[in-house]
């Protein structure tokens, strides 16, 4: 019995001490201080001043890879953000979803369709037990921010994005073949998109699909899409590798999975000339508010080519 309320309190300290080392390393809201933490906090867009983002970028990985969000603020001035995590579950973009209209209040939230096909049971137990685990100790989540405590006035130079340099393309161009069949969407699935439909509509933010060339998407899956949004009153943006003159051979970094930094650039400014179209975001270039995007942008050039 001692042995036991020993490993009891073993581990009700090391909750504790993880807890309180977490307070240290969860990025403030505000970012006033541009290198503080705040404890209610979780992901790296919270380091960023409250609304400050024009458009968010809600998905996957294959967001991350395929958008830079410096390239659009250097060429454009809007403020955008991959709000993205690794084979990200419908679970975990409503979360960040959460975030974005807790922290922000962007013009637009651009989601990829990718994880509406993401089946939530296949997802490893390891995985939702370290979600989990995150939520309640979140120095878990970002372990890897210590430099930032020692770096006064850090900005973060990536906004979410992911840079490769790595030219691995497929074997030949993928072809997708027109069907009049949609891919099913799983209920679970469903049922968390009609809420986060439901978040931005309450919170007055656009909310629209988009989908991205990769040797993963399908024709089923298109029409599921537009059948989606269309049954939801929103809008879709289909980008075909044709549409930026991708170069699967040379621009993709994993058999045509996902871009790399030379289809990432050209992506960008695909979707930059969109959200210009729109007319719903203004140019924040040489704004007081944002001159931190101008350090981010030459920390982020430095950081890729020196």
């Amino acid at each position: 019995m001692k042995k036991f309320l020993k490993w009891c309190l073993f581990l009700l300290i090391l909750f504790a001490l993880l807890e309180g080392i977490s307070y240290f390393f969860i990025p403030n809201k505000s970012n006033l201080r541009q290198f503080g933490y705040y404890k209610k906090t979780k992901y790296d867009l919270l380091s960023e001043p409250n609304d400050t983002i024009d458009v968010a970028f809600l998905g996957d990985s294959v967001i991350y890879n395929g958008i830079s969000p410096m390239y659009i603020w250097h060429n454009y001035g809007f403020a955008t953000y991959d709000c993205a995590v690794p084979a990200a579950t419908m679970d975990e973009i409503y979360n960040y979803a959460q975030i974005i209209v807790e922290s922000q209040h962007p013009k637009l939230v651009m989601m990829d369709a990718d994880s509406l096909y993401r089946n939530p049971k296949s997802i490893h137990k390891y995985k939702i037990r370290l979600n989990n685990m995150k939520k309640v100790v979140p120095v878990f989540t970002f372990h890897n921010r210590w430099k930032q405590l020692f770096s006064k006035g850090w900005v973060n130079q990536y906004k979410g994005f992911k840079y490769s340099s790595k030219v691995n393309g497929p074997e030949k161009i993928p072809v997708f073949k027109k069907t009049k069949k949609a891919r099913k969407i799983s209920n679970e699935n469903l049922e968390i998109f009609d809420k986060m439909v439901k978040l931005f509509n309450d919170n007055d933010i656009e909310f629209m699909l988009i989908e991205l060339p990769s040797v993963y998407w399908s024709y089923k899956r298109h029409n599921a899409t537009v059948n989606l949004a269309k049954e939801n009153d929103l809008e879709v943006l289909t980008i075909k590798a044709k549409d930026f003159d991708l170069d699967w051979f040379t621009e993709t970094k994993d058999k045509g999975v996902h871009m790399n930094y030379k289809g990432a650039l050209k992506l960008s400014n695909y979707i930059a000339e969109y959200i210009k179209s729109k007319n719903i975001v203004k140019d924040h270039r040489n704004e007081e508010k944002y001159k931190d995007w101008d350090r981010a942008y030459t920390i982020y050039t430095k950081t890729l080519f020196d």
